[in-house]
């Protein structure tokens, strides 16, 4: 062999090194986010609608189908499901999940939107309202626990990116955080938003009114004005208008029925509803469709038309 070709099948072990921590080094960013270890895949999603967030509408909701077992396994541990979410507490370490589980199926049957202020929980009733608090720098953020999780180390519970956006944590990865139940599935017949996660509002409101529309009926030669009542839903409250135009836009995005947006002038509110319903039958159809649609916060008004 001649030195020319010596020199061609040589290796160049300089090269080879370089190149081997190279790859190291990709693979250990293709298995992290920015902020701490992530799973492999899972990314931040759009800040600007992860800032126009709904705020949550705390009530006692029926459990949901899915999700709510006595227990299960992952990964060869078994998990409890608590029957109630009454006094619970909890202090620990939350971490936050993104884009790689958008639009999936969470332990519910809702979808993931992570945009929403939502969170995954390993033993709390499915949905259960909570409030979480960051003791790093304390904020804190009310969420809808729907999912199941996380399984990995210490950690407690599992943030939307919007929510972990509210707690100020989406760098960092992780936070040290409390976590204290809002509501406890005991459902009441007419059940109503928790005051803890609302600005302080009566439940109807009708603070313009306009012309109310009469029915003429005809009896025994005399007319009789006769002044009918509506069922509405209200679907969130929001200072600000766009907030509420998202809000219409995604319920009309899901169920395909029309929502509205109506000025609070006496509490300079932005309201998003439904309605008017004729008939509590019409009213229990669309409630049914919004559940169907992962859509379960929302507050029945009657109101005078």
């Amino acid at each position: 062999m001649n030195d020319l070709s010596a020199r061609v099948v040589k290796p160049n072990t300089e090269r080879l090194k370089l190149l081997t921590t190279l790859l190291a080094c990709v693979a250990l960013l293709s298995a992290c986010s920015i902020g701490g270890p992530r799973i492999s895949g899972d990314g931040p999603g759009n800040d600007r609608r992860a800032q126009q967030a709904s705020e949550v509408q705390v009530q006692n909701l029926p459990k949901s189908r899915y999700g709510n077992m006595d227990s299960y396994k992952v990964f060869g541990k078994q998990y409890t499901v608590l029957d109630s979410a009454e006094n619970f507490t909890e202090q620990g370490v939350a971490s936050w999940y993104g884009s790689k589980f958008h639009g999936r199926k969470t332990s519910s049957g809702e979808i993931y939107d992570m945009h929403a202020l939502t969170a995954a929980h390993k033993h709390l009733p499915l949905p259960t309202f909570v409030r979480v608090t960051n003791h790093d720098n304390g904020n804190s953020v009310v969420v809808k626990v729907n999912d199941r999780g996380p399984f990995v180390g210490d950690r407690i519970i599992d943030m939307s990116y919007a929510a972990a956006k509210r707690l100020d944590m989406t760098q960092a990865g992780t936070a040290n955080v409390s976590v204290v139940a809002l509501s406890t599935h005991h459902v009441a017949s007419h059940p109503a938003p928790s005051k803890d996660a609302m600005p302080a509002q009566p439940d109807v409101v009708a603070p313009v009114l306009q012309a109310v529309p009469v029915v003429a009926i005809e009896q025994s030669g005399e007319k009789i004005t006769a002044v009918r009542s509506s069922y509405y839903i209200q679907l969130g409250a929001f200072k600000h208008a766009p907030n509420a135009k998202v809000l219409v836009s995604d319920v009309e995005e899901k169920i395909g029925k029309p929502a509205f947006v109506e000025m609070d002038r006496a509490e300079a509110l932005y309201r998003v509803r439904m309605g008017p319903f004729r008939t509590e039958e019409n009213l229990n159809i669309t409630v049914s469709e919004l559940a169907s649609a992962g859509i379960e916060s929302y507050t029945t008004v009657g109101k005078i038309q």
